[in-house]
């Protein structure tokens, strides 16, 4: 099974780039250990901001288990154009209801930075993440990275803990 290593940081959002050509992400949980996600993708302009899957939809269902901070064994399977109606059956199999966020990838560096917008009962959070070769490999941290915001470990910004917990109900202002 491959083994997948990313760093993950909070944003600076008053620094970031225009973010253009975002797929809206609806992603459950099925299983905690192993952890059995699945990830609806559509395009932000078809799904209209709503949460809701278009037609034409992709969903991938992963396989991870948990190594390390960064670390996990990850397995992945795809399937495209699944229906509306299909959609919905599937979400029914959540553990708990599901996250909704826009993704958007920005080279820089020499890497793709994959940045996180949280809807939903988690909006108001910004993530990003990279795919990195080490988890000691050197980054130049692009200016919308928090420089302090390194929450690779922190579990609590898993995306299977934001579905249990999610960001709203954190306490901030």
């Amino acid at each position: 099974m491959p083994i997948e290593l990313e760093r993950k940081f909070l944003v600076r959002p008053d620094h970031l780039p225009q973010l253009t050509d975002g797929e809206r992400l609806i992603q459950g949980y099925m299983s905690e250990e192993p952890q059995i996600r699945f990830r609806i993708t559509c395009s932000r302009e078809a799904s209209q901001g709503s949460g809701e899957a278009a037609v034409g939809s992709r969903v991938v269902i992963a396989i991870k288990k948990f190594l390390e901070a960064g670390r996990r064994l990850e397995f992945e399977f795809a399937r495209d154009n699944v229906s509306p109606e299909e959609i919905r059956d599937l979400q029914t199999l959540a553990l708990w209801p599901p996250l909704v966020k826009t993704r958007y990838r920005v080279p820089h560096a020499g890497f793709v930075w994959e940045i996180d917008v949280y809807d939903g009962a988690n909006k108001g959070l910004i993530t990003c993440e990279v795919e990195v070769p080490s988890l000691d490999h050197p980054l130049d941290l692009p200016d919308w990275v928090n420089p302090n915001g390194d929450i690779t470990g922190d579990m609590r910004y898993s995306n299977i803990e934001l579905t249990r917990k999610p960001f709203r109900d954190w306490g901030h202002p």
